[in-house]
């Protein structure tokens, strides 16, 4: 399958459907930048999917999104294993754990769904 810049896969937790697309960050410039310099827009009804090829901790800084997002961190089989909710703007978070992947959302969505870790989600049409 082909990766657009937006894909129509939906991130789901069984069968509810928390978003409708998935923007791949797979490049390095891409896993680099991710919300930056975007407006909100960009996040509506959209996770912005970043993967690792080996489990890695990560660091992801809010310079310059200027909105607060919710983040799901996943093992290798997409079962969340940290969540980190309402991070605002220029601020910084590190993962206490080793990740495969993980999704950068609209803030409010973790405690929408409630979420949790231990859960799984999938990607799917």
């Amino acid at each position: 399958m082909s990766r657009s810049d937006k894909e129509y896969l939906r991130l789901m937790y069984k069968d509810e459907v928390i978003t409708s697309k998935i923007v791949y960050c797979d490049g390095l410039f891409r896993k680099g930048s991710g919300l930056m310099f975007r407006s909100r827009d960009a996040i509506k009804d959209t996770a912005w999917l970043f993967r690792f090829k080996r489990p890695r901790t990560v660091g992801v800084t809010m310079w310059f999104v200027l909105f607060p997002i919710d983040l799901i961190f996943f093992d290798k089989k997409n079962t969340v294993i940290e969540l980190k909710e309402n991070l605002r703007p220029f601020a910084y978070y590190n993962t206490k754990k080793k990740i495969y992947s993980f999704v950068e959302l609209e803030s409010g969505m973790i405690r929408r769904y409630h979420l949790k870790i231990g859960q799984t989600m999938s990607f799917r049409r």
